[in-house]
């Protein structure tokens, strides 16, 4: 992950001091990028939510015969969290439930320790103590009730309050989700979001049934040859990341978070709130001062990575300065990656 880093700072040095883009020096530092085999993938970059520089680069596949377009399918792994944010935050506004309410409200039949402590608000910020799964649990298709189960085993990290990293939070808020909606998880990302915004090129991964047009997930050996990932049932992430989409879909989500059509200001206000004693997360994202302008502006970023997938949606946030019509998208792979978690 630390590539995609790099690349999402080169595309801030290629904005002018105006906090525009300057399309000939962000060009230079992709091109760049592509021909020393640090970028791969597809890159958007919107001004006043118009799309004004976009660029395919390398393949998507491992024996390099299939070029990326800009409508090449990539997993976008843990973006897919952001999706069951505002699907939370949705019912949140329809008054189905509370920020504060307690899993055990919602999932009584759960063993789940804690359970009349950890609240909602808690998943959403990765605070509820809750342990990371092991890579087992990807071997063979699981439930959402069988990861919940395998990965509780593990055993607790911490009282809820400390910040870790772990999918089963949002495993769970798709349980939740699921409890008040009537139906599955997807079935209300799918309505409320994919259907809302007429999106045609974002859905869910299954292993062995995948879309077509999706890039592989691939590494590199140690003599730069293309190694195709091992299998995983990605489905068993399911509303912690088992998403995919393009670059272009993921400008149309955050131009309705933009706009208010998926969430009401408020509402979007309270999901980019920072909570610097928890890494600076806030509701699926992370928001913060980018301190490598002199401007320091307030952005949003989620990122999310899943073997050889990687991916990152980037917002600016502070209506107050010049660069505040700046909104970066990108939907990429990165080469190379070790194996890593979304």
């Amino acid at each position: 992950m630390k590539k995609i880093a790099l690349i999402v700072a080169c595309l801030f040095l290629g904005m002018s001091s105006r906090g525009q883009t300057n399309l000939k020096a962000l060009d230079s530092i992709i091109t760049s990028a592509i021909q020393q085999n640090h970028f791969e993938g597809v890159v958007l970059v919107a001004e006043q939510g118009l799309p004004v520089y976009q660029k395919a680069a390398g393949f998507r596949d491992e024996a390099e015969t299939l070029p990326n377009t800009p409508e090449t399918i990539f997993g976008i792994a843990s973006i897919t969290k952001m999706m069951t944010a505002i699907v939370i935050l949705e019912l949140y506004e329809e008054g189905k439930l509370h920020l504060e309410d307690p899993l055990q409200k919602f999932l009584p039949e759960l063993e789940i320790p804690h359970a009349e402590k950890i609240t909602i608000h808690h998943l959403l910020l990765h605070i509820s103590g809750l342990p990371n799964e092991a890579l087992s649990v990807f071997e063979s298709p699981k439930s959402p009730l069988e990861f919940v189960k395998e990965t509780l085993a593990q055993g607790v990290i911490n009282e809820p309050g400390s910040f870790n990293y772990a999918n089963v939070d949002y495993v769970l808020l798709g349980l939740i989700i699921e409890t008040l909606e009537g139906s599955n998880w997807e079935n209300a990302v799918q309505q409320r979001i994919i259907d809302k915004l007429q999106l045609e090129h974002t859905g869910f991964l299954y292993h062995l049934t995948p879309p077509d047009g999706l890039a592989s997930s691939f590494s590199f050996d140690s003599d730069g040859n293309r190694l195709k990932d091992p299998p995983r049932y990605i489905e068993n992430y399911g509303a912690a990341g088992n998403m995919y989409s393009i670059a272009g879909d993921l400008l149309e989500i955050d131009q309705a978070l933009h706009q208010n059509v998926l969430l009401k200001k408020a509402t979007q206000d309270l999901m980019y709130v920072s909570y610097p004693e928890y890494n600076y997360t806030g509701y699926s994202v992370w928001t913060y001062n980018y301190p490598f302008l002199a401007s320091q502006p307030r952005i949003m970023e989620r990122r999310g990575g899943i073997l050889g997938y990687s991916g990152v949606l980037v917002r600016f946030l502070d209506k107050t300065k010049p660069s505040s019509s700046l909104a970066i998208t990108i939907c990429l792979i990165l080469i190379p990656l070790a194996t890593c978690n979304p």
